[in-house]
């Protein structure tokens, strides 16, 4: 998932005091991880890997038909100038970000770790 010049200059010009996850008075509590404010678990865009062309038309990739100059016969070129990319792309439901520091794992059907009456319930 690609990011955007100004989703990377946004990120870069940062203070190094949300990068260490401190609170606004520069003291971090012990308690608490070390998590930038303003970060999510969840990704709800992604980076388009389509292409617009000057017609319009949506396409992963564009082919043309051109004469052969030598033999005269009819080729397919692929088209690779005025293409414009799709850009970011709304997700239709959020996604778990893929560098989450977190490990999940599904304990309801794990035979030793199944829920008994005095034991808590973490999983309703």
């Amino acid at each position: 998932m690609g990011q955007t010049t100004s989703n990377i200059t946004k990120v870069v010009t940062r203070p190094l005091s949300w990068w260490k996850g401190e609170s606004d008075s520069g003291k971090d509590s012990g308690n608490q991880l070390a998590i930038p404010k303003g970060a999510t678990i969840f990704v709800f865009k992604r980076q388009g890997s389509m292409f617009f062309d000057e017609d319009g038309d949506l396409a992963h990739e564009f082919w043309c038909e051109v004469v052969d100059r030598k033999t005269k016969k009819v080729v397919m070129r692929r088209r690779l100038k005025n293409l414009i990319p799709q850009g970011e792309i709304d997700l239709p439901q959020p996604c778990i970000h893929g560098d989450l520091p977190v490990i999940m794992y599904d304990v309801t059907n794990h035979p030793t770790l199944s829920q008994s009456p005095s034991s808590p319930s973490y999983c309703s």
